[in-house]
């Protein structure tokens, strides 16, 4: 299982399973780690396999949705590939929770998501996301084989900084069709 990334300037990338956060636990950080930086995700998973799917047909490789977050640790990138790369391996900072909704959901105005910082509202949906996941699907099998259980997430802005270690520990909530989907704080210690 992969999470597949279109990142908000357009890039597919590939993070390992084992960034995967899907039951919200909290992240401790590591000491090398100073800063985050996070993006708001849509994301979508994977129900059967293929390569070069055309936007016409890839509704029919996905059967879930939800909202997340991913992290990315600046003390990584130094501007290299090597560097994306490697801040894009840190263990536990795809935040890519359940419950996972029906693709229909997309279609309701009434479902946003919300993101907080502690009681700070940090990103909220604006505008229509219907045919994001079927133009990500066709952009990544372009180029890379998906596979059943895949999760494909599509950054919905650029990365921006949520948390610098001199701020302690923080919290992080986000809703979506009434419901928690993320809940975790970043904790220094």
């Amino acid at each position: 299982m992969n999470i597949l990334v279109k990142t908000a300037s357009g890039h597919v990338t590939v993070r390992p399973d084992t960034t995967w956060e899907r039951d919200n636990e909290d992240l401790y950080l590591p000491d090398s780690v100073t800063r985050l930086s996070y993006t708001p995700v849509l994301f979508a998973r994977i129900s059967k396999p293929g390569r070069s799917i055309s936007r016409k047909f890839a509704s029919r490789y996905y059967d879930a949705v939800n909202y997340g977050v991913l992290l990315y640790p600046e003390d990584y990138m130094d501007g290299s590939e090597e560097g994306f790369a490697c801040a894009s391996c840190l263990d536990h900072t795809s935040f890519l929770p359940s419950p996972f909704y029906l693709p229909l959901v997309l279609g309701n105005p009434g479902n946003v998501f919300e993101l907080k910082k502690g009681d700070e509202t940090i990103f909220s949906t604006e505008g229509e996301t219907l045919g994001m996941i079927e133009q990500a699907i066709e952009e990544a099998t372009a180029r890379i084989y998906i596979r059943t259980g895949d999760i494909l997430a599509i950054e919905l802005k650029p990365r921006t900084l949520i948390f610098d270690r001199s701020e302690g520990n923080i919290q992080i909530t986000g809703h979506y069709c009434e419901n928690r989907s993320v809940d975790f704080k970043i904790i220094v210690e």
